[in-house]
């Protein structure tokens, strides 16, 4: 039987509770992190200045710099997985609790495993997983799509449409932000199929799904892990199980899908007949079960099948009433409609009243900023307690048959059912799940107590995960120690660990270092890192190539290069910045930003021309941010004057990119500059434009 690779990422949304004024997010999930370096075995993140490495094998650091996201080690199996997930929520709810202010215990860090944002600014974040596969992901997107597509019938969150201007119930309120078949954006264009696929491991490919949400349920988690899983070997290995119920529309699809809580809406197919969720979900079960026992599937399949099934066939035969103890989205269906009735609300004429609402106002502009948004959404909720609009709803009242003081109702009450999600999967004895779960009204463990307290100290018993726990545990403490996903380097002994070999079964060997030096507690490679590696390229050749591909519109391919040379540690000053370059053509500003501040505190240790071109990048995010600039043109001028500060330098197509946010006098008062950066005798124009002349006597 064939040995499978999977691991989620969750990102928690943070909140500190009790100041009277707020603290930044990204104060706060720092604080996190950084309660984890104090308290927990652990060596430094080689790739993010906020992150660790855990003894579990986890990952634990700051994404998009407000919220704290924890990656599993590598699971062999569905319930490592589950341990593993449900150690990374004890771990943070653990770390938060002993955040409190001493002596002021109202004053708390408090987590939530929750993924999106009901106050108006339509914010959402990411529950990402993780699959290991031979083959290339444009052979494995028809056969999982229609999968994706409809297994929220049971990996649903369940809660609100965080869009509509009512109180909408929603098998995934997530998914509703799914709006493309396919994308390579996690944090603002998302698709169904995220198009990435790079190499953490030798011989093998990752499947990144980001079309998922956190769950409370084990049961929901085994199958999300499980069957997924299943069906990526049953397509690594040529079967094409999703061949014959590829859908017409996925995308629409996918609405009717986690907007339908009878899970009995027809979906149209390619070849002009249509299947439930359900129905489409039975074809891969069936599928999966005929090869149950071929080399290709793993030992487990045969106990996942057998969980898949039993929950497709009580949700077909008794609705949601039958998985209202095991399956988040049932168990919170059953839960909201008895607390809107206590609330004074009509569950049953939600769905008119809904209508009303979006009547009386149309759906919100999703291509505006986020305060734009905000603003708009504050001051609809001001109108909607307003009698003066309430007075304009009457007449559609009666016309939909509702009482207009049901929509008092729900307006007023709307902001609790809101807080009543948002609790449901709070960390921690407050969280309702938690509560529910300790009352015993609940049916959905897969995994005992001590097994989850177990996870949260010692990693997973097979791979690298394994090997990668038991080292870090050993230099726990070594603050000249760094690890990624694929090594561990022990500068203080000289030494590297190799982790490419995702099924490696015992420590070892060691490889002394070559050509690396630390300063102020970052590792800089100058080499290939190891000696005698059989590396392919060289990390020069290798960034050339990254740099060509960013040239011809390639960024997901340089991603992958760039990312495998920061986590060797190669030049890191000058491969950030080419990462940023990266990271603002695919419209992920603030990890750019990050990207450029990590390389700017280690400036002294970068060639000179790198220098302006990250002062150039700090201008770049001053003018969109439409700050003073005077500061950094000052550096940039003192910059230019050293030798070698120029050194020809692509950057104008990024410029194109960011021409509509900067302005046309802007853009070019940029492109004379980059065209200096680039070592053109052009440093009189500067001076025709004033912000260059400004800038000489400050």
């Amino acid at each position: 039987m064939a040995e499978l690779l999977f691991g989620a990422e969750t990102e928690y949304a943070v909140v500190w509770h009790g100041f009277k004024k707020k603290r930044p997010g990204e104060e706060t999930a720092t604080e996190l992190v950084q309660r984890a370096r104090m308290q927990l075995p652990h060596v430094q993140d080689m790739s993010a200045s906020h992150g660790v490495f855990l003894g579990n094998g986890a990952r634990l650091y700051v994404d998009c710099r407000t919220h704290p996201e924890y990656c599993t080690p590598e699971c062999t199996d569905p319930w490592d997985l589950v341990r593993q997930v449900e150690a990374g929520h004890r771990i943070l709810a653990s770390l938060a609790l002993k955040a409190r202010v001493e002596g002021k215990r109202d004053k708390a860090i408090l987590c939530f495993r929750s993924n999106v944002d009901y106050s108006g600014s339509f914010a959402t974040w990411a529950s990402h997983e993780n699959y290991q596969f031979n083959g290339g992901t444009g052979e494995l997107s028809p056969q999982l799509i229609p999968h994706l597509v409809t297994r929220p019938i049971y990996t649903g969150a369940g809660g609100f449409h965080p869009r509509s201007r009512g109180l909408e119930f929603t098998l995934a309120p997530r998914l509703t932000y799914f709006e493309r078949l396919v994308a390579d954006n996690t944090t603002s264009i998302r698709g169904i199929w995220h198009d990435k696929s790079e190499s953490l491991s030798a011989g093998y490919r990752r499947m990144h799904v980001i079309c998922g949400e956190s769950l409370c349920s084990q049961l929901a988690l085994f199958l999300k892990f499980g069957v997924t899983a299943i069906i990526v070997a049953m397509a690594d290995a040529g079967l094409r199980p999703g061949e014959t119920v590829q859908l017409s529309d996925p995308v629409s699809a996918l609405q009717t899908v986690v907007g339908d809580v009878s899970c009995t809406a027809k979906l149209p197919l390619s070849d002009k007949h249509s299947r439930t969720a359900i129905e489409i979900q039975r074809h891969y079960l069936e599928m999966a079960e005929a090869h149950i026992q071929d080399e290709f599937m793993p030992s487990w399949a045969g106990a996942v099948c057998r969980q898949w099934r039993v929950t497709l066939d009580r949700i077909e035969t008794e609705g949601p009433a039958a998985v209202a103890s095991t399956l988040d989205w049932a168990i919170k269906l059953s839960l909201y409609s008895h607390q809107a009735r206590d609330l004074g609300i009509r569950w049953e004429a939600l769905e008119a009243l809904n209508s009303l609402l979006d009547l009386s106002s149309p759906q919100p502009d999703l291509d505006q900023d986020a305060d734009s948004l905000l603003i708009e959404e504050r001051a609809l909720r001001r109108k909607l307690r307003s009698e003066e609009e309430f007075d304009k709803l009457e007449m559609l009242a009666r016309a939909q048959d509702v009482d207009i003081d049901e929509l008092k109702t729900l307006a007023r009450q709307r902001e609790r059912m809101f807080e009543i999600d948002m609790r449901f999967g709070e960390l921690g004895a407050a969280g309702l799940f938690e509560a529910m779960d300790k009352a015993g009204v609940l049916d959905h463990r897969m995994v005992a107590e001590d097994e989850v307290e177990r996870a949260m100290t010692q990693p997973p018993p097979h791979g690298r995960a394994k090997i990668r726990g038991q080292v870090v545990q050993k230099l726990a403490g070594n603050d000249e120690a760094r690890c990624d996903w694929q090594q561990i380097v022990d500068h203080t002994n000289g030494r590297a660990l190799s982790l490419s070999d995702p099924f490696i079964k015992e420590e070892g060997p060691w490889l002394p270092l070559v050509n690396t030096e630390i300063h102020d507690g970052q590792v800089f490679n100058i080499g290939t890192g190891f000696q005698d590696s059989g590396a392919a390229s060289s990390p020069y050749s290798r960034r050339q190539d990254a740099a060509d591909r960013i040239l011809s519109g390639d960024f997901a391919g340089a991603e992958v290069l760039l990312r495998g040379l920061l986590e060797e540690c190669f030049m890191l000053p000058s491969t950030r910045c080419h990462m940023a370059r990266v990271l603002v053509m695919t419209d992920r500003e603030p990890e750019a930003r990050d990207q450029i501040n990590q390389a700017w505190s280690i400036r002294d240790h970068a060639d000179t021309y790198v220098v302006p071109r990250m002062l150039f990048f700090q201008l770049v995010f001053a003018l969109l941010d439409e700050t003073d600039t005077a500061g950094v043109i000052g550096l940039m001028r003192t910059a230019l004057r050293e030798s070698g500060a120029t050194l020809d330098w692509a950057i104008v197509p990024m410029l194109d990119h960011l021409r509509p946010r900067i302005g046309e006098e802007n853009y070019e008062f940029l492109k004379v500059l980059a065209k200096v950066l680039s070592g053109s005798e052009q440093v009189l124009e500067l001076e025709e434009f004033p912000q260059w002349r400004i800038a000489a006597f400050n």
